[in-house]
């Protein structure tokens, strides 16, 4: 097993030596294995489908589909109507709704988070086209062979596609994309240079240099932006 990283290597050691003896390792049946996969699922994602629940895994959508079944009748799962398609809920997820959502709060997400992983069911919530080009051939690609999704005011808004000259401590913006839909575009800067603050840290970079936006005049005024936030963190650190 794999008892820790080294930057990117995998260390492995004895399974004996890595797993705790505490940990039951006794194989599960298959209903539940298909339990554990619905009950994660839909705490990782709050909602879904049993296409999404048993994505990329083989023979188990029959004992998932028994396993849903009886987990209704017992009301463990719940079943909610979003845009005309059936999807299966925890009942503790229904609690969400009464919290306040922070709109202000921008995130740039990574590819793989588990919100993004499916295409489809991007495309499907929230009208968002969203797919990682690593795998497209270059001449085919739209944005880039890896760009950065930007969750804000509830919705995927924008994507970025970024570069990090380490050498020079620069954060290389290299296409800024905004979504047709996006409309509060003073709001969705403000709250993008806030995270841009914590985006340089995370990176290990100083400055950042903005090459092209979409729109192209949203790029004049973003940068205006950075250069008057920057300068005063500059000030307060001096």
């Amino acid at each position: 097993m794999v008892s820790n990283r080294n930057n990117f290597h995998k260390v492995y050691d004895l399974t004996e030596r890595v797993l705790p003896k505490s940990i039951n390792t006794t194989l599960p049946t298959p209903k539940e294995y298909a339990r554990f996969l619905i009950i994660r699922y839909l705490q990782a994602n709050v909602l879904g489908q049993i296409n999404e629940i048993t994505y990329l895994l083989k023979n188990i959508k029959p004992v998932v589909s028994t396993v849903l079944h009886e987990m209704l009748l017992n009301k463990e799962l719940i079943k909610v109507n979003i845009k005309e398609s059936i999807y299966y809920i925890l009942p503790d997820s229904l609690d969400l709704l009464g919290k306040q959502l922070t709109r202000s709060r921008l995130k740039i997400l990574s590819p793989f988070d588990n919100l993004l992983i499916q295409c489809k069911r991007m495309q499907t919530l929230f009208n968002f086209d969203y797919l990682i080009e690593c795998y497209t051939p270059k001449e085919k690609r739209k944005y880039s062979y890896f760009s950065l999704p930007i969750l804000w005011d509830g919705r995927l808004v924008a994507r970025m596609v970024c570069k990090v000259e380490r050498e020079k401590s620069i954060l290389h913006i290299k296409h800024l994309a905004l979504e047709s839909y996006l409309k509060k575009m003073d709001d969705f800067a403000f709250a993008l240079i806030k995270e841009f603050i914590l985006f340089l840290k995370f990176n290990n970079c100083k400055y950042i240099e903005l090459h092209r936006t979409t729109p192209i005049n949203f790029k004049p005024f973003l940068q205006n932006m950075i250069n008057i936030s920057f300068f005063h963190n500059d000030l307060r650190r001096s």
